[in-house]
């Protein structure tokens, strides 16, 4: 049986200043070094939402998140290999992040570990609003039900209304950190901590 290899159609570079070789070097080095994604790239509406930056433990105090439009991807490129692609726009966060994107009509929220969950604009990558908690994020914010759901490391749990205008809806202190992202299945709200699972229904 003919085995068949995977095709690049695109790449890009998502820290292009950043070293590329010996990159243990900069190990504790706050300033300067290589850019990790811990989180998943999400495809919305023909583009890539991407957050990364420096290693949470040993890397530079930068993180961003990025949009790149992969619309041009599509098309064949003129010489034949992969279509090399830029951001349409990157939205510095604080200082490290490990967040997957949560996209909703036009709107993107992501966490970094200064504590801060960021509303921003879908095209445009403005702030649209923040939002400070107690602790690093770890987790990624989780929508639904028109709700952003999003806990920290120091335990304190937030749901906050999904749009334009932030609204606090509720915050409580689930007193141990959370790493994981929260998750609703079947009417129910499921919060891992590191000590207990909750499961909460209306």
């Amino acid at each position: 049986m003919k085995s068949r290899r995977s095709k690049k159609v695109f790449q890009f570079d998502f820290d292009p200043d950043a070293p590329k070789q010996d990159v243990h070097r900069f190990n504790s080095n706050h300033q300067e070094g290589p850019s990790n994604i811990y989180g998943m790239p999400v495809f919305a509406n023909n583009r890539l939402y991407v957050a990364g930056g420096g290693d949470v433990f040993w890397g530079k105090n930068q993180s961003w998140l990025k949009c790149i439009d992969v619309g041009a991807a599509l098309l064949p490129p003129s010489n034949g290999g992969a279509t090399l692609l830029s951001p349409s726009w990157s939205c510095p966060l604080g200082k490290h992040t490990l967040s997957t994107p949560a996209i909703q009509d036009g709107l993107v929220y992501v966490t970094d570990s200064d504590g801060t969950l960021h509303c921003i604009d879908e095209k445009t990558g403005s702030i649209v609003w923040q939002h400070k908690m107690n602790g690093q994020f770890w987790a990624s914010p989780m929508l639904a039900d028109g709700k952003v759901y999003a806990g920290t490391r120091k335990g304190q749990f937030c749901i906050l209304a999904a749009g334009r205008e932030k609204k606090v809806l509720c915050s409580v202190d689930v007193e141990a950190p959370v790493s994981a992202t929260a998750t609703i299945a079947n009417g129910t709200l499921y919060i891992a901590t590191m000590k207990q699972l909750f499961a909460i229904k209306k």
